[in-house]
């Protein structure tokens, strides 16, 4: 195997950011990247097999990490008392562990609001592209299970369909995501997604209303 030529590895990653932020995944020239890290398509082919590899060297850690973020603490919800959980709409210290969980995960979207930019906007043409799907799929099957641990008759008192559920943790996830898609600064960004949370608390609170 050839000798790398240090220093190339990182000039890639920080063109294929530039060029892919820029062109979205399908337009990006692996040419262009290669040409302006100094060196050659050919190592990227070396290093990432192909574009799509270069693009999850981009964003691959950062989604599974997101991703499991939202599990965990879904998870870690879920396997509360069930008195413990009907509270969920109107118990401060559950509000004030749940903006904490939020604040947590905007944190570390910040942190890496690049990739996450790829992630939610430039990724179409690979496998990342379902990544916010995902993150809802993930929020309905929660949701659903707590409607069963609950006992709740949100089905048959005829208030929800499954298909609601779904749409209703789809809107709700891709919302979530708008900070990124418009570039809102950090500060902007806890502002919008507390009065999202607002307008889908009360929403939720009347379909599970006992």
């Amino acid at each position: 195997m050839a000798n790398r030529i240090e220093g190339v590895t990182e000039n890639l990653l920080a063109y294929a950011m530039q060029e892919f932020l820029a062109n979205g995944y399908t337009g990006a020239s692996l040419r262009t990247i290669a040409a302006n890290a100094g060196t050659t398509p050919r190592s990227v082919y070396t290093r990432y097999k192909d574009k799509e590899g270069l693009f999850a060297a981009l964003v691959s850690e950062n989604a599974d990490t997101l991703r499991s973020m939202f599990s965990r603490y879904m998870n870690d919800y879920e396997v509360r008392p069930v008195e413990e959980q009907k509270k969920l709409f109107h118990d401060e210290a559950f509000e004030q562990e749940y903006q904490g969980y939020i604040d947590h995960i905007l944190d570390y979207i910040y942190e890496n609001q690049n990739a996450f930019k790829l992630l939610i906007c430039k990724s179409e043409g690979t496998r990342f592209a379902g990544f916010v799907d995902e993150i809802v799929e993930i929020d309905e099957q929660h949701t659903l299970r707590y409607i069963e641990h609950m006992g709740n008759d949100v089905f048959t008192s005829g208030r929800a369909t499954p298909q609601l559920i779904h749409l209703l943790c789809s809107s709700y996830v891709h919302g979530f995501f708008e900070c990124i898609r418009h570039d809102m600064e950090k500060d902007e960004a806890k502002n919008y997604i507390s009065q999202l949370r607002t307008f889908f608390a009360c929403g939720w609170d009347h379909l599970f209303r006992a």
